[in-house]
């Protein structure tokens, strides 16, 4: 080999440690904030489940969630009534809250996902916003769909219940988080 063959070498060597180097850092940087925002919600989760936390917790959400629908059941002239809590009708079905049921889990995780991003302060609240006014809609909109199919098919009530909506909520924080990386990612390339 001679010398420009080694300089070539060489070269490109060093351009493909730094190309190497530049995607760890861009992986790092994009990778860290959303492991790090699955392990505070997990971290919180369990906080917020130990015994001395969970009863005031759980009230907080379920009352925030039915007074929430009985609201917008309202401005909405959806029939909805909650005289005892935890039970809420709609139109006559009869449910009872739990915590589950309040979308807490999803109202976390996007609150950590969205301050962590890898993404200028203000994109972050923003996104925040967005997170949490979706998250809010499509839970209360779950209660109106959920109480109308338990008064007209029952036998549906479970499985919407169970697998449908967790998973619309799983796609939904997805989308949207998605769509504010891509929107923040061609921001900052601008």
């Amino acid at each position: 080999m001679n010398k420009t063959t080694n300089k070539f070498i060489k070269k490109e060597k060093l351009r493909a440690d730094k190309a190497k180097k530049e995607a760890r850092i861009y992986f790092n940087r994009q990778f860290i904030p959303l492991m790090l925002a699955v392990v505070l919600w997990i971290a919180t989760n369990v906080v917020i489940h130990l015994a001395v936390f969970k009863d005031q917790v759980q009230a907080f959400f379920v009352q925030f969630t039915i007074q929430s629908v009985s609201l917008v059941g309202s401005l909405l002239h959806i029939p909805v009534t909650s005289t005892v809590s935890p039970l809420i009708s709609i139109d006559g079905y009869a449910m009872e809250v739990v915590m589950e049921c309040t979308a807490y889990n999803f109202y976390i995780f996007v609150f950590f996902l969205s301050l962590l991003s890898p993404v200028k302060l203000l994109s972050r609240f923003i996104t925040l916003f967005i997170f949490m006014a979706a998250v809010f809609v499509v839970n209360t909109m779950r209660f109106f769909t959920l109480g109308m199919l338990g008064k007209h098919y029952p036998a549906l009530f479970h499985g919407v219940h169970d697998y449908l909506w967790n998973i619309l909520f799983g796609i939904l924080v997805f989308l949207i988080w998605l769509w504010r990386y891509k929107f923040n990612s061609l921001q900052n390339k601008a």
